[in-house]
């Protein structure tokens, strides 16, 4: 599929229809994710991001029943990537490699595939800097029923 991917049509809402072109009336909406236990299969380490992660992105409304397969991938690759760095410390060649020269630590490769992949995933949750600046929260009406009631004083 070439070009830029479809806008969520919450997202069209909160950030402006800019186009003025109609709006699917007939998307999807799944209900918000109430249960945030991690899935049982997920790995114990990737549980532990989980547990970091989950709670955010459920209290940003951010995280529905069909999003635990794309939040489950991007906890493992995260786990990945914090396993492959304490394996691989500071040491981004190791020696004996090919003929008895340097190599590259296979761990640094693992950590760069990791990382792709979290962030690949993690920017579909609008989880990096730029990701949040296409997020547009429209400012809270008047809690008071339209009234100014202080412009009569001044």
């Amino acid at each position: 599929m070439a070009g830029r991917p479809p806008k969520p049509t919450a997202l069209k809402i909160v950030g402006g229809n800019a186009g003025k072109r109609g709006m699917n009336k007939q998307e999807p909406d799944p209900t918000y994710l109430q249960d945030l236990t991690a899935p049982e299969w997920l790995p114990n380490r990737a549980k532990i991001i989980w547990n970091e992660l989950a709670p955010h992105l459920s209290a940003a409304k951010l995280l529905t029943n069909v999003d635990i397969e794309l939040l489950s991938q991007g906890c493992v690759a995260i786990a990945n990537f914090r396993l492959s760095t304490e394996k691989s410390g500071e040491d981004l060649v190791k020696g004996g490699g090919f003929e008895k020269g340097e190599s590259l630590n296979p761990w640094m490769i693992v950590q760069s595939m990791s990382f792709k992949q979290a962030m690949a995933v993690f920017q579909q949750f609008g989880m990096s800097p730029a990701a949040r600046t296409r997020i547009a929260i429209q400012p809270q009406g008047d809690l008071f029923g339209g009234e100014d009631k202080a412009a009569a004083y001044f």
